[in-house]
């Protein structure tokens, strides 16, 4: 997955952005392409430590959103929790929220899940649900069978493993619609619809763990997307409408540890992070915005924006661990639909030495697949640069576009 080069068009008080906009509405192979450009450019650059001088706390990091005053019922209270999303999203793109609403118990339940599904199921029996055995990219992924970033294909193999999973009617707190569908517009048939999943027999109570999470994850979401409307000078209930049956993909990750080595006090700081393993490449992500659950080991890198603290390079830096809330990051779809006003910033999974076993739960939310996604008011975000289309048709495109990219640079 990579970045957008777009700029956004100017707008009350604009942010300002390297991003140079197309002179016309590109096709999606063009946007991929010139995403992946964006995405070689700034990695080229971009630095793995501090410059001398400059102590690491000097340097930005992802800001802590409290938005519990948001469910206070005032909407002046929901406005000021929007302006600091609003702050974030126009500089990283990342955020952290605490007082979000998600039981302990539904994030300690489905982070164990993940555990229990790396661990106790037999390989013969994650490879019955091979993602290659579904049309729609759910249930088991092994490590070596994709690569998030396609340069680092044949490079940098990536460690992590994955089980992906999408809507259901029973997970959607409000019972659903009966109007899902797919990124292709068909319709979710079957009792779990698109999805695969281990039996009860094989991993007890795993399926109702993660119907718990996901649940309250999707009502958050829902939420937040609230929040976003009031963050863009909306009404806030601009996007009601479209997340009655939404998009949401979401994955249980496993990396692995990365041991300590046997002469890690002979070797450099520099040496040691040669030595570290790549857990997920660097990216960004498809769909409006992702919520990530993840255990207390560290091991999500943000690519910070240039600035004159890193003469005027890109910088990664760690994202902090902050037990109890979830990392929010804007994607590529509603950095587009914002007209590159909202940023969708490059991040990536490292395994340093020394790192203990890591496990996450990114859910990518999406408005409804079959809506047709039109250009937000030109007073918000300026004249769109982009071609409308339906949510799902854009995801589907991007998959596509990939593939033939992938197959031209070989």
């Amino acid at each position: 997955m990579a970045t957008s080069t777009l700029n956004p068009q100017p707008v009350p008080n604009p942010p300002t952005s390297s991003y140079v906009p197309f002179q016309s509405q590109p096709s999606i192979i063009e946007e991929v392409a010139a995403n992946q450009q964006h995405l070689r450019e700034r990695l080229a650059g971009a630095l793995f430590r501090p410059p001398p001088n400059i102590p690491a706390e000097a340097l930005p990091s992802v800001p802590l959103i409290d938005i519990g005053p948001s469910f206070d019922g005032t909407l002046e209270s929901r406005k000021a929790v929007a302006a600091k999303i609003r702050e974030a999203c126009l500089t990283t793109g990342f955020f952290q929220i605490s007082n979000h609403g998600i039981s302990p118990e539904a994030m300690a339940g489905v982070l164990k899940q993940a555990e229990r599904y790396f661990h106790e199921l037999t390989l013969e029996q994650k490879e019955a649900m091979h993602v290659k055995l579904s049309p729609l990219f759910r249930g088991y992924e092994p490590h070596d069978f994709s690569y998030v970033n396609p340069d680092d294909e044949g490079a940098a193999q990536e460690t992590k493993e994955c089980f992906n999973w999408g809507y259901e009617d029973a997970f959607d707190p409000t019972g659903g619609d009966g109007k899902y569908r797919e990124i292709d517009g068909s319709v979710a048939a079957g009792k779990y619809a698109g999805n695969v999943w281990p039996t009860e027999e094989q991993l007890p109570g795993f399926y109702d763990a993660i119907k718990l999470y996901y649940g309250q994850v999707m009502t958050c979401s829902r939420h937040l997307f609230r929040l976003f409307a009031l963050s863009l000078g909306l009404e806030e209930d601009y996007f009601d409408e479209l997340i009655t049956h939404p998009g949401g993909i979401a994955r249980l990750l496993y990396y692995k540890s990365n041991p300590t080595p046997e002469n890690a006090q002979e070797k450099s700081e520099e040496q040691l992070e040669q030595e570290a393993k790549l857990g997920l490449g660097a990216h960004t992500d498809y769909e409006c915005f992702t919520l990530l659950l993840n255990s207390a080991n560290p091991g999500l890198e943000i690519l910070f924006p240039p600035s004159p603290l890193t003469n005027n390079k890109p910088i990664w830096r760690p994202c902090p661990v902050r037990p109890g809330t979830l990392t929010v990051n804007v994607a590529d779809f509603l950095m587009r639909w914002t007209n590159g006003l909202y940023k969708s910033t490059i991040h990536r999974v490292v395994s340093k030495p020394g790192g203990g076993e890591r496990y996450s739960v990114p859910y990518f939310f999406s408005i409804n697949y079959d809506s047709e996604v039109l250009p937000l008011p030109e007073r918000c975000v300026g004249k769109s640069n982009y071609r409308p289309m339906k949510a799902g048709e854009y995801v589907l495109e991007r998959l596509r576009a990939t593939a033939v990219l992938n197959k031209e640079n070989k």
